[in-house]
């Protein structure tokens, strides 16, 4: 169920029938290729978190465009705010969520360059005494890779579908950025909004420029934009279709749901919250 489809004396049972669970999308406006539109890190996840929410009742609130771009501003549609404007309207958007009733708010990631500034978020909050828990998960925490696809029974999928999975898992092609899994789930969703006839326009191939750095682990938020330029990461590929787009969708709405039902069902953590309070708050003001 859609936060902003709510009318004010609904909110009371949605709040019970999702036993406070609401989903908070966050994502990008970033260059995928050639091939994408710059709203493919939110397009995907709005529409996966809005499928799994109807499978399984959650309450989804409005997606936040407010990813972590720095460094991309000379690509056209980006948008980069300020890691402190980007970090108060999260702080305050969770604490907004919590204060209309839903104690259990699952930050569902679409972005990977996010990962660092929601586990800053979370980790933030705990510096004061809140009533509610964070919790957080990517999309590209478990990608809809051919393999996968091919490991699960999708009916519609035809022996051609079959054949373009399996030999892209075969040659080992790479993915990554605008690649063969974010074409497929934007695709999935919003078809009108990929141009297939673009994917190899430009080239996904690193210039390996930080190699050196990548293998002795030294991380540097200048890498990914030297070794990718073209705000594109991956091996070319051929042979989308909307089956196989549907299957990449189906595949992660199947994981959502899961993780939001045992957010629905665990007790655990909103009661370790309480016991913690009382250990770093209560307890010290005595």
């Amino acid at each position: 169920m859609l936060w902003e489809n709510l009318r004010e004396e609904e909110f009371k049972d949605a709040i019970k029938k999702s036993k406070g669970v609401c989903i908070l999308p966050v994502g990008c406006l970033e260059k995928h290729g050639q091939h994408l539109p710059v709203g493919t890190d939110v397009i995907h996840i709005t529409q996966i978190a809005k499928i799994s929410s109807e499978k399984e009742y959650a309450v989804v609130f409005p997606t936040i465009y407010a990813g972590e771009k720095t460094g991309a501003q000379n690509f056209k549609g980006t948008v980069v705010y300020s890691s402190e404007l980007r970090q108060q309207l999260l702080k305050e958007t969770c604490k907004e969520i919590a204060r209309n009733g839903f104690k259990k708010i699952l930050i569902y990631n679409g972005h990977g360059g996010n990962q660092a500034m929601i586990s800053n978020l979370s980790r933030s909050l705990l510096y004061e005494n809140i009533d509610f828990c964070v919790f957080d998960y990517s999309i590209g925490s478990d990608f809809a890779t051919p393999k996968k696809l091919l490991s699960k029974n999708y009916p519609y999928l035809t022996s051609e579908d079959r054949k373009i999975l399996n030999d892209y898992t075969v040659q080992k092609k790479r993915y990554g950025h605008a690649c063969f899994i974010e074409t497929g789930w934007v695709y999935g969703v919003r078809p009108e909004t990929v141009r297939l006839d673009k994917i190899n326009q430009e080239s996904g191939e690193s210039t390996h420029k930080f190699d050196e750095f990548s293998n002795l682990k030294i991380n540097t938020p200048l890498a990914w934009m030297a070794d990718y330029p073209n705000s594109y990461a991956g091996d070319s590929f051929d042979g989308m279709n909307e089956r196989i787009a549907k299957a990449m969708v189906e595949y992660s709405v199947e994981n959502l749901c899961r993780v939001i039902k045992v957010l629905k069902e665990e007790t655990i953590s909103l009661e370790y919250l309480s016991q913690w309070k009382k250990m770093c708050f209560e307890d010290k003001e005595k």
